[in-house]
This record gives C-alpha cells, sequence and structure tokens, in this order.
C-alpha cells in the first residue's frame, strides 16, 4: 500500500473520531439543556468546520435523536412491547366477541328499561288528562255543588291565607328598609302601617319623617307577630288544600269507580 494510501486512511480515520466525538459532545450538551461553550464551539468549527447555523442545527438534529431514542427504547424494550401487543390481540381476539355480546344485550335491556318507563309516564300523562277533562263532564248539580263550596273556601280560609300573606309582606316591609329607594320613601310607608314609629317634622316649608322614641318597641312587636305568622301560614295552607281537594271530590264522579247514585 503506497504512502498516500495510508496518510489518507489516518485522515478518514481521524475525521470518523472527529464526528463521533462531536455528537458524544453533543449528546451531553443537549442532555444539560444549554449552549456549547467557547472551547467547544472552537472544537466544533476546527475539527469538523461548523459554521455557528451548522452547530445549531446539530444541536436540533441532537435534540430530536434523544426524543426519539426515548420512544423506540432499547432492543429488550421493544422486543417486550411486541410480546405484549401480540397477548393483548390474542386476548382482544378471544374477548371481544364475548364482550360485545353482553354489551348488546346490556343494551337491549337498557332500551327496554327506557321504553317502559316512557310509556308508564306517557299512561300517567293520559290518565290526569282524562281524569281533568272528565270532572269538566260531571252532571251539571255536582258541578254547580263544587262551585258553591269552593267559592265558600275562596270566601274565608283562601281568604285568611291571603290576608296572613299580605300582612307578612307589610311587616318584612316595616323591618326592610332596603327594600325602598331612600329613607324617606321608607318612613312613610312605615308610618302607614305603624303610625306611632315615626314623627312628622316641620322645617320651614318642608315637612319630614324620623323615627319616634317608639320605634325600638315597636320593631320588636312586629317581630314577635312576624314570627307567628310565618309558623301559622303552613297549616292554614294546609287546611285550605285539604278543604279544596275535598270540595272538588265530587267531580271524579266519572273517575273514581264509584259514581254517585
Amino acid at each position: 500500500m503506497s504512502k498516500t494510501s495510508c496518510f489518507a486512511d489516518e485522515i478518514l480515520e481521524s475525521h470518523e473520531n472527529d464526528t463521533l466525538e462531536a455528537d458524544y459532545l453533543l449528546r451531553d450538551i443537549t442532555l444539560a439543556n444549554r449552549k456549547p461553550n467557547h472551547a467547544e464551539s472552537v472544537f466544533f468549527q476546527q475539527k469538523l468546520g461548523w459554521s455557528e447555523k451548522q452547530v445549531n442545527d446539530q444541536m436540533r438534529r441532537m435534540n430530536s435523536v434523544l426524543r426519539l431514542q426515548a420512544i423506540a427504547g432499547t432492543p429488550a424494550d421493544r422486543q417486550a412491547a411486541t410480546t405484549e401487543a401480540e397477548t393483548s390481540a390474542d386476548i382482544l381476539a378471544k374477548e371481544q366477541p364475548k364482550l360485545e355480546s353482553k354489551i348488546s344485550e346490556l343494551q337491549s335491556k337498557l332500551e327496554a328499561l327506557q321504553r317502559d318507563a316512557r310509556l308508564s309516564q306517557k299512561r300517567c300523562e293520559e290518565q290526569t288528562q282524562a281524569v281533568q277533562q272528565l270532572r269538566t263532564m260531571c252532571p251539571q248539580h255536582i258541578q254547580q255543588r263544587v262551585e258553591s263550596k269552593v267559592g265558600t273556601i275562596a270566601n274565608t280560609l283562601r281568604r285568611e291565607v291571603l290576608d296572613v300573606e299580605s300582612r307578612i309582606s307589610e311587616l318584612e316591609n316595616c323591618l326592610t328598609p332596603a327594600r325602598y329607594q331612600n329613607q324617606s320613601l321608607y318612613l312613610e310607608a312605615l308610618r302607614r302601617s305603624f303610625r306611632e314609629a315615626v314623627n312628622a317634622h316641620v322645617e320651614g316649608r318642608s315637612l319630614t319623617y324620623r323615627l319616634s322614641p317608639a320605634w325600638p318597641g315597636i320593631r320588636g312587636e312586629i317581630e314577635v307577630e312576624l314570627f307567628e305568622l310565618k309558623a301559622q301560614l303552613p297549616d292554614m295552607k294546609a287546611a285550605h288544600a285539604a278543604a279544596l281537594e275535598a270540595a272538588e271530590a265530587p267531580l271524579d264522579y266519572y273517575s273514581s269507580g264509584q259514581p254517585e247514585s
């Protein structure tokens, strides 16, 4: 072999070594997540002739290499993954038909339950509508009797409920100035409900209202009354509802199963 050939081989081998060293160096720099220092930049330039742009390209290449190596794993990792994939495929092939059959069976049951619930609800709604319509078709004497009783209830129990609700609202207004746009409107409303709670003051040609010394005591009385009325109201509403239900019961003449003779 000629001297020229041997020298060329040495140059080639040296270049390959420099390339490998550069690859290791690029790996270390990338793993450290930093930029090449001065000595490393000189090495890349003198040994491989890389410009700054080429160094950056190589850094990006090495970053991709490391990312892909992490995904690829070792040959043992890939063999294990292949074995796992084959095992999973075998299990799927065996179990899928069974599971699909079970899913189909459960889906059918679910649809049947949904259908039954839907039909049952529809039936209840139809029955309710039918009962309401039948109530409008019962004999005239029954309708008149019911209307009379309902009217009496409206003028007694229902009126009592409305009166208590109105009084509760009035008392709450007296205790809640924030419900009014300003203090003057609040005091005027309070004076209409409890005259002694507010005193009138004349200043020149202006008439203003102020809370009277009696207001603290009156406020306590209002709070007691409000508490008592709120406690009574549920029972009053229940009594009204029960009376109304009893009064309207004859309207079920055609739907009760036991028509009046």
